[in-house]
């Protein structure tokens, strides 16, 4: 049985992708959504740095953009009467980061979207998606870059 669903978000369009398929996943099995954002600029790496005054302000921006961002997400949840939270994470890299998540909030399927990089962009930066498909503590729902939701029943 599925009770919590864990989204992985990054402010892309591309990531939102896969929202639809989380939303009817949640509803189906009456499941709460545990949204999470992982942000790339750690207070701990850039707070030794001297002159750093700059990049600590990004880092307070990123991070009200991160949740100005999850708090619109979760109002739009919320109006579909889904039961939801969001998580900010400030740690890298993020597939660990959404690994680690799943296993310490319990939940029992993680949906994901792929940023469809192939070739050298993909050697390049990775597959945050591939990395948590491989290391996942639960099933992962895959949704391609590509993909509508308007095919997919539960």
């Amino acid at each position: 049985m599925i009770k919590k669903i864990l989204v992985s978000l990054d402010g892309s369009q591309l990531a939102e992708k896969a929202l639809p398929y989380a939303q009817l996943l949640a509803q189906k099995f009456e499941a709460e959504l545990v949204l999470v954002r992982v942000l790339h600029l750690s207070s701990d790496f850039v707070g030794g740095i001297p002159g750093i005054g700059i990049v600590r302000e990004q880092v307070i921006r990123e991070r009200v953009e991160a949740k100005s961002y999850l708090d619109r997400v979760l109002l739009q949840l919320r109006s579909m009467r889904l039961s939801a939270h969001a998580i900010i994470m400030d740690v890298h890299p993020t597939a660990e980061a959404i690994v680690d998540l799943a296993a310490e909030e319990a939940v029992d399927l993680i949906v994901i979207s792929t940023h469809g990089r192939s070739g050298l962009s993909r050697w390049i930066y990775g597959s945050v998606a591939s990395k948590v498909l491989q290391y996942a503590p639960c099933p992962v729902f895959l949704v391609r870059a590509n993909e509508s939701a308007k095919r997919f029943a539960v």
